[in-house]
């Protein structure tokens, strides 16, 4: 089955009746042709983007919603931190050099990033093998593919939506737990923003993770960057069939939020995570420490929860990952 772009989510299969396609994964959504490589941004049509400029664009106003590449800062999850160093190359001139993980401050999760724990594969039919043969520096026909390039050749631009489920809670939970946030909570949110979503959507979700973060003492930023894995909880999505058929079913083509790990931490079971669905089987770009404060208090003001959502991901061949260089535009 392929899938017009620009048809609407209401003709497009649910998840409960995804067609099975022999040699696939189940539940797989891989409905844009064989040699894709951008999954649900494809639904990022040029009409969409048209229409959305002209809604969305009233006052002028940006809002940029990448964190600081040294935050969170130690980084986490035993990833290395930022490093910037800058030369002189003559009298009154200078270079610089940075290194750093793509997972360690605001980025895309591309579709090199996770694969599906029961088949193997990654989105559209790559296997662990095929990125494995690019770190050995073979030449094969696969080379770079699905690599976070083609996100950056694209571009990014669709109507963003932002769900505050922290304020709209009542900030009554503590993001530093495992909190599961519903779909029912992500519906029930909507509804009290006046938010309808339509094909295509962008989704932030701000959970209040980074509002606790900025909170905490140094000393309490360093002692949580020394954590292991298993020792970190947090709020986020819940991993639930619910869930699933809503952020499938609305076919957004893409959704972020101010969170370290965008669905709820620890999930059940990495088999059953949204990370599993999302990237390997739906090709929905996943997007985790954005910087929502700012997003947040600017919705408030306006009274408005939607707005021109663009992003430029870094142009590496065969890369996993990047910083979303994202803006919101009213």
């Amino acid at each position: 089955m392929r899938l017009d772009p620009n048809g609407d989510a209401s003709s497009f299969p649910k998840r409960a009746a995804l067609p099975h396609v022999a040699g696939t994964p189940d539940g797989s959504a891989w409905f844009w042709g064989g040699s894709d490589e951008v999954g649900r941004l494809n639904l990022l049509t040029p009409e969409r983007i048209r229409k959305t400029s002209h809604e969305c664009i009233q006052t002028g106003a940006i809002v940029p919603l990448d964190l600081p590449l040294n935050v969170p800062g130690p980084a986490f999850f035993g990833r290395e931190n930022f490093r910037h160093q800058i030369h002189s190359i003559g009298p009154g001139a200078f270079d610089d050099q940075l290194a750093y993980n793509t997972q360690s401050s605001s980025q895309w999760d591309g579709f090199r990033h996770f694969a599906d724990p029961k088949s193997g594969f990654f989105y559209n039919g790559l296997k662990t093998d095929d990125i494995e043969a690019d770190i050995e520096g073979e030449e094969t026909a696969k080379k770079n593919a699905l690599g976070i390039d083609a996100f950056a050749k694209r571009g990014i631009v669709g109507r963003g939506v932002l769900l505050d489920v922290y304020e709209w809670s009542g900030a009554k939970y503590n993001p530093f737990t495992t909190h599961q946030i519903t779909a029912e909570d992500l519906r029930a949110c909507a509804i009290a923003q006046g938010v309808t979503f339509q094909t295509g959507d962008i989704l932030l979700i701000r959970t209040g993770w980074l509002h606790t973060y900025n909170s905490l003492e140094r000393s309490a930023r360093e002692e949580r960057a020394k954590r292991e894995l298993s020792e970190h909880h947090y709020a986020g999505l819940e991993a639930s069939d619910d869930m699933k058929d809503f952020l499938h079913d609305t076919y957004f083509a893409a959704a972020a939020s101010d969170s370290a790990n965008f669905e709820a931490w620890p999930p059940p079971s990495f088999e059953s995570s949204l990370h599993a669905s999302m990237l390997p089987l739906w090709g929905m770009p996943i997007g985790e420490f954005w910087d929502l404060e700012g997003l947040s208090s600017k919705c408030r003001e306006l009274g408005r929860w939607t707005f021109l959502l663009t992003s430029a991901p870094q142009n590496v061949p065969g890369g996993v990952g990047s910083p979303p260089h994202a803006m919101a535009m009213f």
